[in-house]
């Protein structure tokens, strides 16, 4: 049987949601500021199926936490708004074309891509794109891996700690 140890606390990370315009989180947020909790995950279900960001959230949370937000913009504009409000990374969709592909890499460096497509997570890459979100192992040297996986345990994976993994089943495949 083998022997699953949880991750240093460094290499774990909070998920906090985001649904009708409400931060739901399992853990109260004045008790992660005491206890040193320094970095969020947000997942926005507003922005990822109903295409309504919560800038507002964003900028509120991003004062007293940095901020990686799951918000799968199709847009430009929204990933350039997502970081005005104070997100330090921003979580794209892993089905995007070249031509798409390579305007988002030209707004930031700190775009994720949700593992979707070897290809596009290929070309990603490539063009400079160094974390990804997925609950695979990837081979991709010196890259930034968040893992929702329920059992990938890996040095230099980030294990996203409330992950609502169930509840985006279509987006995540």
């Amino acid at each position: 049987m083998e022997n699953r140890q949880d991750p240093p606390e460094d290499q774990r990370m909070q998920c906090i949601t985001i649904r009708n315009s409400v931060v739901v989180s399992k853990n109260n947020m004045q008790v992660m500021l005491r206890d040193g909790v320094e970095e969020l995950f947000i997942v926005d279900f507003d922005a990822i199926f109903r295409n309504r960001f919560n800038f507002k959230i964003y900028q509120d949370v991003s004062m007293y936490f940095e901020i990686t937000v799951m918000s799968l913009p199709l847009r430009i504009e929204d990933i350039m708004d997502s970081f005005i409000s104070g997100a330090s990374r921003i979580v794209i969709p892993g089905r995007l074309e070249a031509t798409a592909l390579e305007d988002y890499m030209k707004t930031s460096e700190s775009l994720v891509m949700l593992f979707q497509n070897p290809v596009v997570a290929n070309a990603f890459y490539a063009l400079g794109g160094r974390a990804f979100l997925t609950d695979r192992e990837l081979g991709f040297p010196q890259a930034t891996i968040y893992s929702f996986s329920r059992i990938l345990r890996k040095p230099g994976y980030i294990e996203l700690i409330d992950f609502p993994r169930d509840e985006l089943e279509t987006v995540l495949s």
